[in-house]
């Protein structure tokens, strides 16, 4: 029962973290961790502790789902630099700095720990840098870099940390970890296809919205265990599962993705709340098994940890930089501003806490004396690294002059728009091209498609596709036609549709707009009537790369290849 109590405590303060943290436009999740922190110190609450073992498994398998649910291959396919430099090589050479760091100032520490320890600490906490960042309006394209390095790095430290570890009890060489790694990587890639191939088969075989509500609950778990089963990467199965699974898509499942994106907003707040929560009741647990006067022994160490994982982000966010420039991409970072914010947002959480409470306990006395010693440090390099730079993280933005008004975003999300309109218009052409209607019918649908065009021009908004129709007049009084009024509709939102969900393949467009106005077409579509079962049959609005629907009126296809231009060159 008092585990129940907690876990509802812990919901209750999240929810308060969150109205706080809107009223003074700072990060809730360290409102939460220092609240929680400071509640834990009561003497009226009792201790609460979790095993180790299951804060991975319970924790980062729905937290990274939820995140890789806004992300695309496509994406990555574009970004492969940027994942390569900060997600592999600089969790790698962090990893090695901080060990170097603690065999220097730590003598007699065994290699193998000392890599340990730069495991747990190489890792900035992708839930903590977008829950961080998110609310101090980081300019979107930084937080792009950030979500790409986020999704991949805990799985290259939790490698070294768990290989560092069997080193340590004799049961496997540390010189394995990269093959490791390696061999861990494939087998996760293939249990993500299969898995989200087999969710994607699922949610289309049911039916019931709630019910496939739940599979995507269940399935990141299920990656998560069955690669971890067969010593795999956990992370890079849940991150390839939740990938294959949008690649997969349905674009007629409206009320499922609406309800299923509803759904993941609280899941994900709630989850975030609870681990953030988690760490601030281990920080009572942690003073209580050392006290204060050990853990002020190790801020010396804490501190030069914390000052050369600083400084290696920093210097591989200058490599991402000149790799950059050197191919004139225009992508981020592009100066030195950008590269300060990108290191600037280290923080470490979730990961770094699970791999440190999960260090096993060795009978020998100088183990013990170093297994305190790299807990402490993890912990305070959790600290360090997550609150005052989260905290200052706002001040930072405003100072350099990062601040982002969404001017941008509202002109990206109407250019979107402005190309799933047009999609519209095409696929209205070839609808009304296929009505069996005597002609003042066909004449009047087709002027209606043309006022309709015309609006689109001077007004490229996401409300007139398909809203116009019925609240037309002329349209209105012709009720013999009303009908077919609404098969156009339901064709032209089905044609928008698809060409969003083409969007989202196309690297070049930010995943978050196309997400943004999809949700916006899918919440028009399910206000519209239903398209009657006797309407007749037209070709279908979905289109590939070589749609004949593309091969429209010259002119309409001339607007649609200038929207997509306008896209493609942000």
């Amino acid at each position: 029962m008092s585990g129940l109590v907690m876990v509802l405590g812990l919901f209750a303060v999240t929810i308060l973290a969150v109205v706080v943290g809107e009223r003074t436009q700072l990060p809730y999740p360290i409102l939460l961790l220092l609240a929680v922190a400071g509640l834990s110190f009561l003497p009226v609450l009792p201790r609460f502790a979790i095993d180790p073992e299951i804060i991975l498994p319970l924790f980062l398998p729905p937290l990274l789902f939820a995140m890789a649910r806004r992300a695309s291959w496509s994406v990555f396919r574009r970004r492969w630099r940027t994942l390569l430099i900060m997600a592999f090589v600089l969790t790698a050479v962090t990893t090695v700095s901080a060990a170097g760091v603690v065999l220097l100032l730590v003598p007699g520490i065994e290699v193998p720990l000392a890599f340990a320890l730069g495991a747990m600490v190489a890792p900035p906490d992708p839930v903590a840098v977008e829950s961080v960042a998110e609310p101090a309006k980081v300019p979107r394209g930084i937080m792009r870099t950030l979500q790409t390095e986020g999704l991949f790095n805990d799985a290259v430290a939790i490698v070294v940390f768990s290989t560092s570890i069997r080193s340590l009890d004799g049961e496997g060489e540390f010189s394995h970890v990269f093959l490791n790694f390696l061999v861990g990587a494939v087998l996760a890639v293939a249990i993500g296809y299969v898995i989200g191939w087999l969710a994607s088969a699922a949610s289309r075989t049911i039916r019931n919205v709630a019910a496939t509500g739940a599979v995507t609950i269940i399935v990141p778990f299920v990656a998560y265990l069955v690669a971890e089963e067969v010593h795999a990467s956990g992370v890079i199965a849940v991150v390839v599962t939740a990938l294959e699974i949008n690649r997969r898509i349905d674009p007629e499942a409206v009320r499922d993705r609406l309800m299923t994106a509803s759904f993941w907003e609280v899941v994900d707040l709630l989850v975030t709340g609870t681990a953030f929560g988690l760490m601030g009741l281990e920080i009572r647990n942690i003073v209580d098994a050392e006290g204060w006067r050990q853990i002020a022994g190790y801020l010396g160490v804490a501190a030069a940890v914390v000052a050369v994982s600083i400084l290696v982000r920093f210097a591989a966010t200058l490599l991402l930089r000149f790799v950059e420039i050197r191919r004139h991409s225009g992508a981020v970072p592009r100066s030195w501003r950008d590269c300060l914010v990108i290191a600037w947002c280290g923080m470490r959480g979730l990961a770094t806490l699970a791999l440190a409470l999960s260090l096993p306990t060795w009978s020998e006395s100088h183990m013990a004396e170093y297994r305190r010693l790299v807990v402490v440090v993890a912990a305070l390099v959790l600290l360090v690294t997550l609150v005052p730079t989260g905290l200052l993280l706002p001040w930072l933005i405003r100072t350099l002059r990062l601040t982002e008004d969404g001017s941008v975003e509202a002109e990206e999300v109407s250019e979107l728009a402005g190309r799933a309109q047009y999609a519209a218009c095409h696929a209205l052409e070839v609808y009304f091209e296929n009505l069996d209607l005597p002609e003042p019918e066909r004449h009047e649908l087709r002027s209606w498609a043309k006022r309709l065009k015309t609006r689109l021009e001077v007004d490229h908004h996401w409300d007139h596709i398909g809203g116009t129709a019925l609240t037309d007049t002329a349209i209105r009084r012709a009720s013999d036609i009303h009908d077919m009024v609404v098969g156009a509709q339901s064709v032209a939102l089905e044609a928008a549709r698809g060409e969003i969900l083409e969007a989202r393949r196309d690297p070049m467009v930010d995943v978050a707009v196309v997400d943004q106005v999809l949700r916006r077409i899918d919440m028009r579509a399910l206000s519209m009537p239903q398209a009657p079962d006797a309407a007749p049959p037209v070709p279908s609005p979905r289109r590939t790369r070589r749609s004949p629907v593309k091969k429209a009126t010259s002119s309409g296809t001339s607007n649609l290849a200038n929207w997509r231009g306008r896209i493609r060159r942000r």
